[in-house]
């Protein structure tokens, strides 16, 4: 019967160094990449004048402006926080938006679901709009 010699699978070849420093330094370039990226974005493109506009028992509604001083559309992430006058958060939303080339806008949102009810008479005292940046460090 002959005997056949088998190779080792899967074989296994270590990195070389030099290789691996070189990954190193793409996985931080690619990293500062990024921040930069959205450091840019969230420079060009401006939200203000956040109002809000009326609130009830089980919802709040916002606008605010918002103007994209970049020269291509953007689609980000939004950021919605609503608190009472205590400082506790009423009401929070997290959504995507698109925003046109050298623009100016106002956007509304409707907030209805609460982490509680308003009472009678209370509202809200004041509004943060953000964009969501991603933060890999």
């Amino acid at each position: 019967m002959p005997v056949f010699d088998r190779m080792e699978f899967p074989r296994k070849y270590k990195l070389k160094d030099s290789l691996l420093i070189l990954a190193l330094l793409a996985i931080g370039f690619g990293i500062w990449l990024n921040n930069s990226s959205q450091r840019k974005i969230t420079e060009q493109v401006l939200i203000s004048d956040i109002r809000i506009e009326n609130s009830g028992s089980q919802f709040i509604e916002l606008s605010y402006q918002v103007e994209n001083r970049l020269s291509k559309d953007q689609e980000l992430r939004i950021l919605v926080r609503v608190y009472d006058a205590k400082g506790a958060e009423l009401a929070s939303a997290m959504y995507m938006a698109e925003f046109p080339a050298k623009s100016l806008q106002r956007y509304t949102k409707m907030l209805d679901k609460l982490n509680r009810s308003l009472e009678e008479g209370e509202i809200p005292a004041r509004a943060e709009v953000s964009i969501y940046t991603r933060k890999v460090f």
